[in-house]
């Protein structure tokens, strides 16, 4: 089943939204090939949205310390368990092919993970980052360098 980013999901932010965007269909790439069950197919669909995820992660967190966002401790560690729980789906994907818990990870875990993430931790972010714009990042940066 398809787990397109959806309007609702909007952040008002174009670089995040389509970051987010960009996630999702990778996910339903991958849901694709599990669907296929071919190994080296499901594999590489979850190896494309790994590194999305990762380089979605840094720009997120790189973006929330330019701005001094002040939840990023609890977002950041949002990231860091998901991350996690992923890198070890990856390795039961590597060590047994795609079993139904992978299978189940793609097809459900994630997309809802991404989802609730962007609901409960990115859309407050998005509020701080509009309320920012008249700011601009060079007034951010020069914050961030005065506090450290």
């Amino acid at each position: 089943m398809p787990s397109s980013w959806t309007p609702e999901l909007s952040l008002n932010n174009a670089e995040l939204d389509g970051q987010h965007a960009e996630l999702f269909r990778l996910l339903d790439a991958a849901s694709l090939a599990v669907e296929g069950g071919a190994a080296p197919a499901v594999e590489r669909s979850l190896s494309a949205f790994g590194d999305a995820l990762l380089a979605h992660v840094a720009a997120e967190d790189a973006i929330m310390d330019e701005t001094l966002y002040p939840e990023r401790g609890r977002h950041k560690l949002a990231h860091e368990l998901f991350v996690h729980d992923f890198l070890q789906m990856r390795e039961e994907l590597r060590e047994k092919g795609p079993t139904p818990v992978v299978a189940q990870w793609v097809g459900t875990r994630i997309p809802e993970w991404l989802r609730f993430h962007i609901l409960v931790n990115d859309t407050p972010l998005g509020a701080w980052l509009g309320g920012r714009r008249g700011s601009g990042k060079a007034a951010a940066r020069g914050a961030s360098r005065r506090l450290s």
